[in-house]
Parts: C-alpha cells; sequence; structure tokens
C-alpha cells in the first residue's frame, strides 16, 4: 500500500509543472499561432511576387474573312494571319516601391504574432493564478469547516441544551452550511478554469507547481523604460510605415506602365510584315490623384493610431502599476495587522465556549477571520495577475 502511495505522489509531481514551463509549451504547438505562422510565411512569397512583371498578353488575329469565300485566304492583300505579343513594363522605381510594401506588410504580421505570442502567455498566467487562488480558497474553507464542525459538537455536547443555546446551534449550522455552498461554487470555478488552461496549453494539466507569494514591486520607471517593447505598439508602428509604402506606391501610379506591342503578320500569296506598337494609358481623369489622397489620409490616420496607442499604454502601466501597490499594501495590512487580531480573539472565544460562552460570537469571529483569509488570497492572486499584465504591457513573455 505504501509503495502504491509512493508511486502515486510521483506520478502526481511528475505531471506538476510549473507556469513557465506550461507557457514555452504552448508558445511552441498552439493552433492559433500556427495560423499566424502560415500567414508570416505567406509573406516571403508575397515579396517575391511584388518584383514579377505583368503577364504579357499572346493574341491571335484572322483578319478579312469574307462570307463569300470565308476559307479562302489568297483573296486581297488585307487578308492575313497574326499572332501579337504585348509586354507592360513597370515605370522606373515601382518594382522597388513594390518590394518595400511587401516587406513593411510582413513586419506588421511579424508584430502581430509576436503580440499573440505575448497574449497567450498573459491569458495562461492569468487563469494558472486563478486556479492557484481558487484552490487555496478551498482549502482555507475545508480547514474552516472542520474547526467549526469541532466547535459546535464541543459546543452541543458541553453546554445544555435549552431555547439560545439550541437556536445558537442552529445558526452555527446555518453559518456552516453557507461556506460549504461557496465551496462548492469554488469547485465548479475551479473546473471551468482548469479546462480553460487546457486549451490555452493544448493539454491536461493536473497540478501547477507556483505558489501564490507576493514580493515588494518593482519600480514604475522601470515597466515605463520597456513599453516600447510593447508587441502591439510596435504593430501599430510598422502599420503607419506600411500605409508610408503604401502611399509612395500610389503616387508612382500616376506615371502608368508603357507596354510594347509586337506583331507578325502572315498573307499567304503576300509578303509577310511585322508591327510595333508602343503606347500607354492616359491619366485624364485623375483617377491616380484621388487614390495618392486616399493613401495619403489612410497613413494620417494610422500615425495618429500609434500615438494614440502610445498614450494609451503608458495610461495602461500606471494604473495597473498603482493596482499592484495596492495590493500589496493591503495584504501587508491583513497579514501583518488584522489577521493577528482576530486569530487572538477566535483562541479566546474557542476557549471561552468550553465554559459555556455563546457560539454566535465564536461563529462571527470565525467568519470574519475567513472572509480575511479569503481577501489575503484574492489579494496575493490578484497581484500576480497584475504582474503578469504588466510583463505583457512591455512585451515579455
Amino acid at each position: 500500500m505504501r509503495i502504491f502511495l509512493s508511486l502515486l505522489l510521483t506520478l502526481g509531481l511528475l505531471q506538476a509543472q510549473s507556469i513557465d514551463q506550461l507557457v514555452g509549451q504552448s508558445l511552441k504547438k498552439h493552433p492559433s499561432l500556427k495560423t499566424i505562422q502560415h500567414r508570416l510565411s505567406a509573406m516571403d512569397e508575397r515579396i517575391a511576387k511584388s518584383q514579377k512583371w505583368a503577364n504579357p498578353d499572346l493574341s491571335l488575329t484572322i483578319n478579312d474573312i469574307q462570307f463569300r469565300k470565308p476559307f479562302d485566304r489568297s483573296l486581297e492583300r488585307m487578308q492575313y494571319h497574326a499572332i501579337n505579343f504585348k509586354q507592360k513594363f513597370p515605370w522606373f522605381g515601382k518594382l522597388a516601391a513594390r518590394k518595400t510594401y511587401a516587406l513593411e506588410q510582413k513586419y506588421v504580421v511579424l508584430d502581430s504574432y509576436q503580440a499573440a505570442r505575448v497574449q497567450l502567455a498573459l491569458q495562461i498566467r492569468i487563469t494558472a493564478y486563478t486556479i492557484k487562488e481558487l484552490e487555496a480558497r478551498i482549502t482555507i474553507l475545508r480547514k474552516y469547516i472542520q474547526l467549526a464542525k469541532q466547535n459546535i459538537k464541543l459546543y452541543t455536547d458541553t453546554i445544555s441544551t435549552n431555547g439560545m443555546s439550541h437556536a445558537d446551534s442552529i445558526s452555527a449550522e446555518l453559518s456552516l452550511s453557507k461556506i460549504e455552498i461557496r465551496q462548492e461554487h469554488y469547485r465548479s470555478l475551479l473546473r471551468s478554469q482548469k479546462e480553460k488552461l487546457s486549451y490555452l496549453v493544448q493539454q491536461r494539466v493536473t497540478t501547477i507547481k507556483d505558489k501564490l507569494r507576493m514580493q515588494k514591486p518593482g519600480s514604475l520607471q522601470r515597466y515605463l523604460a520597456k513599453r516600447s517593447n510593447n508587441p502591439t505598439y510596435r504593430m501599430k508602428l510598422s502599420q503607419n510605415r506600411a500605409a508610408g509604402a503604401n502611399k509612395t506606391l500610389v503616387d508612382m501610379e500616376i506615371h502608368p506602365d508603357p507596354y510594347v506591342k509586337v506583331g507578325y503578320f502572315n498573307r499567304p500569296d503576300f509578303p509577310d510584315y511585322a508591327s510595333v506598337t508602343v503606347g500607354l494609358s492616359l491619366p485624364l481623369y485623375g483617377t491616380e490623384k484621388l487614390n495618392s489622397e486616399i493613401a495619403r489620409k489612410e497613413a494620417l490616420s494610422s500615425m495618429s493610431d500609434s500615438l494614440d496607442y502610445k498614450v494609451f499604454l503608458e495610461s495602461e502601466i500606471r494604473a495597473n502599476y498603482a493596482k499592484l501597490k495596492e495590493a500589496y499594501h493591503i495584504y501587508n495590512i491583513i497579514q501583518n495587522k488584522s489577521l493577528p487580531q482576530l486569530g487572538h480573539m477566535l483562541e479566546l472565544s474557542s476557549s471561552a465556549i468550553e465554559e459555556g460562552a455563546d457560539l454566535f460570537t465564536y461563529t462571527n469571529i470565525l467568519e470574519q477571520k475567513l472572509a480575511l483569509e479569503e481577501e489575503s488570497i484574492a489579494v496575493k492572486a490578484e497581484f500576480l495577475r497584475t504582474k503578469a499584465k504588466l510583463k505583457a504591457l512591455t512585451g515579455e513573455i
């Protein structure tokens, strides 16, 4: 039996993983990242495509088909068969502009991939810390349920049954039932959070090794100094550069691409001959200028978007850092002031039960201490979730 229990314990330890390990595994195989990877690989073909000329036109002409003798091709000189080849040549600099635009688009996809990685890591950390919070809440409730049952039994065994003591017992039992209901609620939430984590990690997770630990927050300036590493901000800068590259490309469209058309004409009873045509489209209706204005305004819009996000990013860092400091201070107040006082009061009330004291007073103090214990757990989990958000805002995985 001992060997069997040891084996189960060993297997449980082997299955336990840290949050960093879960993040690393998910980043390697999550399908949402694979989707962006495929888009990213397609950008290389887009860059290669940007350097290709337009496909040539090849046409066959049979001229002067006379209805009275449709198959006789020797009636006059105007009757001929012709093969025509037409090729459009890109205006000077257009191929380079197309390549620049395609490269900037690739950087947008690359930054979106990095942003997706950061967001995936953030969701894993937030979910994992929520799981640890719920597990800790369930554990502390289990301890308080056992403690409450012991004191209710002690009160029932040592105090003579009268109207008031019976009412106290019922009140204590109702309080115990509320705690048990809350415990079941936490268990349900825990199952749903584990399912969410399994999707994020793409595997079943049984145990998370990390513990809910508090530590003094770093300085605000350290986070602000890294805000330029935020992948979403970098993606918006890439979008801005792509919009500028598109504006340059569109501006060049005012210069139409020239084309050359070469034809070979065959006449059955007359000499063959060739023709050469050089031409271009005429930008008479102002379409190119309108496209240029559209591209200019889209570039301005993209620039404003990146500037707005930069201000938003700094605001988010400051707001989350304030929440981080708040959680740290609240935790210290609970641990260093509130819980020791209530713990002492609970010990006194528990000892007084044996001497016939009011069970209601003990139950009330127990509920207060339990609420503080849960709040302490919640504050630690919120501290770590907020810290994970700050990591994501500064581009850390």
